[in-house]
Protein backbone atom coordinates (compact mmCIF):
# COMPACT_ATOMS: atom_id res chain seq x y z
CA UNK A 1 0.00 0.00 0.00
CA UNK A 2 1.27 3.44 -0.81
CA UNK A 3 2.26 5.90 1.92
CA UNK A 4 -0.79 8.08 1.35
CA UNK A 5 -3.13 5.11 1.81
CA UNK A 6 -1.39 4.14 5.03
CA UNK A 7 -1.77 7.68 6.36
CA UNK A 8 -5.48 7.66 5.55
CA UNK A 9 -5.92 4.34 7.36
CA UNK A 10 -4.09 5.70 10.39
CA UNK A 11 -6.26 8.83 10.50
CA UNK A 12 -9.45 6.80 10.20
CA UNK A 13 -8.28 4.36 12.88
CA UNK A 14 -7.47 7.25 15.24
CA UNK A 15 -10.81 8.96 14.67
CA UNK A 16 -12.65 5.68 15.11
CA UNK A 17 -10.83 4.98 18.37
CA UNK A 18 -11.62 8.49 19.66
CA UNK A 19 -15.32 8.06 18.86
CA UNK A 20 -15.38 4.65 20.53
CA UNK A 21 -13.74 6.11 23.63
CA UNK A 22 -16.24 9.00 23.75
CA UNK A 23 -19.15 6.54 23.41
CA UNK A 24 -17.81 4.43 26.27
CA UNK A 25 -16.96 7.50 28.40
CA UNK A 26 -19.65 10.12 27.64
CA UNK A 27 -18.33 12.60 30.21
CA UNK A 28 -14.77 12.45 28.87
CA UNK A 29 -13.32 15.59 27.34
CA UNK A 30 -11.91 15.76 23.83
CA UNK A 31 -8.47 16.06 25.40
CA UNK A 32 -8.98 12.79 27.28
CA UNK A 33 -10.09 11.11 24.06
CA UNK A 34 -6.95 12.35 22.30
CA UNK A 35 -4.76 11.11 25.14
CA UNK A 36 -6.43 7.70 24.84
CA UNK A 37 -5.75 7.63 21.08
CA UNK A 38 -2.11 8.55 21.73
CA UNK A 39 -1.81 5.66 24.19
CA UNK A 40 -3.33 3.27 21.64
CA UNK A 41 -1.37 4.56 18.63
CA UNK A 42 1.38 1.93 18.74
CA UNK A 43 -1.16 -0.89 18.64
CA UNK A 44 -3.08 0.81 15.81
CA UNK A 45 0.08 1.27 13.72
CA UNK A 46 1.05 -2.36 14.31
CA UNK A 47 -2.39 -3.49 13.16
CA UNK A 48 -2.15 -1.36 10.01
CA UNK A 49 1.33 -2.70 9.26
CA UNK A 50 0.25 -6.29 9.74
CA UNK A 51 -2.53 -5.80 7.15
CA UNK A 52 0.02 -5.02 4.45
Amino acid sequence: MEQRGIMKMALIAGASEALKFKREHPKATDEEALQHVNRQSTAMVSAINSDQ
